[in-house]
């Protein structure tokens, strides 16, 4: 099948199929899911470990075709059951700061004492920069508010003082098809205005150097496996939301993935700590890719095809424009839900926000694993070539990464439909990143093959309150001229992969955006 973005050949080589629009999808770890408690432990003879952690560590219940596991859930493969006993802990989207709000903190508080075990994983979301969050990967592990004081104070002394022992993980890299494993792929962050960058990994082996600590560097390790595999070969160890390689989850494990790196904890426990490696299971064996089956319940996606009968009963507009919300933006209870969601046509523009106005409620998202918007929209012919242009004018944008604003041309489109795994092809005159801060942030981007395509250009002024952006999208064939202010990029897309017949253009706003368009103009020829 012919690749739909030129732009991205050399990412995708040697992947030859491409996303469906339904396919499963799940953001990288910025989705603080809810999960149920675990508030009680049986009070049964022998050792036990607790494991704590974000997602790269926690359970799932996933439907998808290689569902999400977390490191916790392998462990016990490799461990005699007469024996030891793991208590998986750790939770999706919780930082070492957050976690503490949880019961399951409770319950480690309360139930783990002498002879047990901790195995602590946190750092994917603990380099978030928002304040329920984000710990400072500088500082001492004196220092409050420091990821190092955060491990050291909560996990490290609640095992020592319990007389358990505690073993530091660094967090696994994130999957980087066609780029190197640097920067925030290995958990390396950059400062912003609000929140210091730094070396997550490091600090955590700095804090296991100073607190006699074992540190199983994860990072290390997956960054030696995944450069030696290439991009084709990482893309076994991770999760598929959809049955073509192409909506592969870049942060979360796979079954297979998620023994690969339990069998390596074991591994190192077992090298490093006295008398561990009685604990394990007789005649145990490195995973192998046997482990990798496809999940028998999962279902392939089919996708209904738009037509102005389907309508929203949530937003009126004047046809031949509609407007929708649809996708990962929190629940289907929030798409009604004025204060969250408006599309409104007033004096000839038209006022968009997703979130509150304020910008203090997020809704929706645009991330590496899924998609959420409000999208004001015409549906036109795919053989047809257009012109689609507005002015923005910003009266409010989070500085979040996962905010976005601006002009839309796309594969698909669903009324009013909350669903977390939607990563379909587009091209957008948008921004994004805006967490990057001045000239970082990405001036225009599309999805590929269900991958983000990001254009950091950004020779304008940062898009805060008060600014006025010219939009445009010219579509030519399957070439998109796409401007966001004076930033402009040129795409390939053939964005038939779901809807072969339409492609589905305007104006969307995502998370914290509130956006007054003006100057609407879609031009057909």
């Amino acid at each position: 099948m012919k690749k739909i973005f030129a732009a991205v050949l050399a990412l995708m080589a040697g992947m030859s199929l491409s996303v469906f629009a339904l396919e499963k999808s799940i953001a990288d770890n910025e989705k603080v899911e809810k999960v149920e408690a675990i508030t009680t432990v049986a009070n049964t003879k022998g050792t036990k470990i607790y494991v704590v952690g974000d997602s790269t560590f926690s359970a799932f219940s996933d439907p998808y075709y290689y569902p999400r596991y977390g490191i916790g859930t392998k462990l016990g493969d490799y461990l005699n059951g007469k024996k030891v006993e793991v208590i998986n802990l750790a939770m999706s989207g919780r930082s070492s700061k957050s976690f503490l709000t949880e019961a399951n903190y409770k319950t480690l508080v309360n139930n783990i004492k002498k002879g047990d075990y901790l195995i602590i994983g946190f750092g994917h979301n603990d380099e978030k920069t928002e304040e329920g969050r984000y710990t400072n990967p500088n500082g001492s592990k004196e220092d409050a508010g420091s990821f190092k004081n955060s491990l050291y104070v909560n996990y490290i002394k609640l095992a020592l003082d319990k007389k358990a022992t505690p073993v530091l993980c660094t967090p696994i890299v994130r999957r980087a098809p066609g780029k190197a494993y640097e920067g925030s792929y290995v958990h390396i962050t950059k400062d912003t205005a609000e929140f210091p960058g730094g070396d997550y990994p490091k600090a955590i082996r700095e804090l296991g150097k100073e607190t006699g600590v074992l540190v199983v560097d994860n990072t290390e390790y997956t960054k030696a496996l995944y450069e030696s595999k290439g991009d084709d070969g990482t893309v076994k160890y991770h999760a598929w939301l959809g049955h073509k390689p192409g909506s592969v989850d870049n942060t979360h494990l796979n079954t297979y993935g998620a023994s690969v790196l339990a069998y390596n904890v074991i591994q190192e426990m077992s090298k490093n700590i006295k008398n561990f490696s009685k604990l394990l299971a007789k005649d145990i064996k490195e995973p192998g890719e046997e482990l990798l089956v496809p999940n028998p319940k999962y279902i392939v996606p089919v996708y209904a095809e738009f037509t102005p009968a389907d309508k929203s009963g949530n937003f009126v507009t004047t046809e031949p424009w509609f407007g929708t919300v649809f996708g990962d933006m929190g629940g289907l209870e929030k798409i009604a839900n004025p204060d969250l969601y408006e599309i409104n046509e007033e004096g000839g523009k038209v006022v968009m926000h997703s979130g509150t106005k304020d910008g203090k409620t997020a809704a929706g998202k645009i991330a590496s694993g899924s998609d959420g918007l409000a999208f004001y929209f015409q549906q036109l012919p795919a053989d047809k070539d257009f012109v689609l242009s507005a002015v923005a004018t910003v009266k409010n944008a989070t500085k979040n990464n996962q905010v976005s604003f601006g002009l839309m041309v796309r594969d698909d489109v669903y009324i009013d439909k909350y669903d977390n795994q939607v990563k379909s092809d587009y091209v957008a005159a948008g921004c994004l990143k805006l967490a990057k801060g001045e000239g970082a942030w990405t001036s225009t981007f599309a999805r590929a093959d269900g991958n983000l395509v990001e254009n950091t250009v950004a020779k304008q002024e940062f898009p805060a309150s008060g600014v006025k952006i010219p939009l445009s999208i010219k579509k030519a064939g399957d070439s998109y001229t796409v401007q966001f202010g004076k930033d402009s990029a040129s795409f390939t897309a053939k964005l038939t992969e779901v809807d072969a017949k339409w492609v589905y253009a305007g104006l969307y706003t995502v998370r914290s955006a509130f956006i007054e368009y003006s100057d609407v103009k879609l031009e057909v020829k």
